[in-house]
This record gives structure tokens, C-alpha cells and sequence, in this order.
């Protein structure tokens, strides 16, 4: 059985939105508890959260582990290389890692499984959701694949590595009803599209 752990990106500073956007709530919870919630889901173990511009209470993290992105500012890359880095770390060498954000709290549960299902077929592919004609978030990466992801520098960005060929050839995708995938909530309107 391929093993996945999971990646949640809490690190920036959420100027668009005018308030941290890891601490918003719907539904009883911090946007950041349900994007644990979402690694959960999908079985992944372990679960490591990037804090960065804003401090996150212990009581939020859901007991994920706790990594601090001192240099948040420069953009989300380090944020993805330190939670990879702190799953390694653990000796969670042969995993796969789903990279999830906190700006979608509404993905359907049926997605994170329906990711990890694939992921476990084929541990090879790099696993993303599909809605309608447009690839989402979150991003299985593949165990081996991880070390490559850790050593891009700026101005790279993961896409870069997925747009290498031999790379592009193991995107993988799979359709879902779940518009959510497609969906960052970067600005106090956004919130308006969060089902009640």
C-alpha cells in the first residue's frame, strides 16, 4: 500500500483578505483545523502544517505537526520545501505528499479520497482533481519525486518541475464534481461562494 502524508500551506500573510486566512471560521472551525481535517480524509500520516506570517494556536493544528517558514515573504516555494523536508525528516521516505492549502475549506470529502484511492493504484503518477477542463488543487506528489520538488530555486515554482517532460508524461488526473478544487478564497467577497 503506498503511503501518503500531507503538506498544509498556513504560512502567508493574507494581505488580500485583510485577516489571516488560516484563522477564519466556517462551519465551527478554523479555515487551517479543516484543511487537517481534509489530510485526514484522505489517510495521510504525517500531517505537517507551515506557519509563517501569523502564529497559530496549538488548539487549531488538530495534532499536526508545526513548522515555521521564517522567510514566508518570498513566496509559497519554501513553504512546500520546509513541509517536505519536515516529512522527510521523519523517515517518511518512501511516501507520496498531497500539498493542501487552507483557502479551501469546502473541497468535498469525496476528492481528498477519490486522490487517494489513485494515489494508491498508481503511487507513480502525480494525482491532481479535475473540474470540468481545468486541473486543481490539492497535488499528490510521488515519493520519488520529492527531492527534486525540495531543490527548485527561485524564480522556479513547482510548475516547473511538472512541466519538465518526463515529469508532464506522470500527470495524472481525476474528475470530480467539486468545483472547490478550482477555488481560492483570497478576498473578504470570496467568502460569499462557502456553501452554509
Amino acid at each position: 500500500m503506498a503511503g501518503l502524508a500531507a503538506v498544509v500551506l498556513a504560512a502567508g500573510a493574507s494581505t488580500r483578505m485583510g485577516r489571516p486566512k488560516a484563522l477564519l471560521r466556517w462551519r465551527g472551525r478554523p479555515f487551517v483545523r479543516h484543511a487537517v481535517e481534509q489530510a485526514r480524509i484522505a489517510e495521510a500520516s504525517p500531517v505537517v502544517v507551515v506557519q509563517g506570517a501569523v502564529p497559530l494556536p496549538d488548539d487549531v493544528l488538530g495534532g499536526a505537526r508545526r513548522v515555521v517558514n521564517e522567510r514566508w515573504a518570498e513566496g509559497p516555494l519554501g513553504s512546500v520545501q520546509l513541509g517536505v523536508r519536515a516529512v522527510l525528516e521523519r523517515g517518511a521516505a518512501e511516501v507520496g505528499v498531497i500539498v493542501l492549502t487552507v483557502d479551501r475549506p469546502h473541497l468535498d470529502p469525496s476528492t481528498l479520497r477519490a486522490l487517494a484511492e489513485a494515489f494508491e493504484r498508481e503511487p507513480g503518477g502525480v494525482w491532481q482533481p479535475r473540474h470540468g477542463e481545468r486541473r486543481g488543487h490539492p497535488i499528490v506528489y510521488p515519493a520519488d519525486l520529492l527531492p527534486a520538488l525540495v531543490e527548485l530555486c527561485p524564480p522556479q515554482t513547482p510548475r516547473t518541475l511538472l512541466a519538465r517532460p518526463p515529469i508532464a508524461a506522470r500527470r495524472r488526473t481525476i474528475d470530480v464534481d467539486d468545483p472547490a478544487v478550482l477555488d481560492n478564497l483570497d478576498r473578504p467577497e470570496d467568502l460569499s461562494r462557502l456553501p452554509p
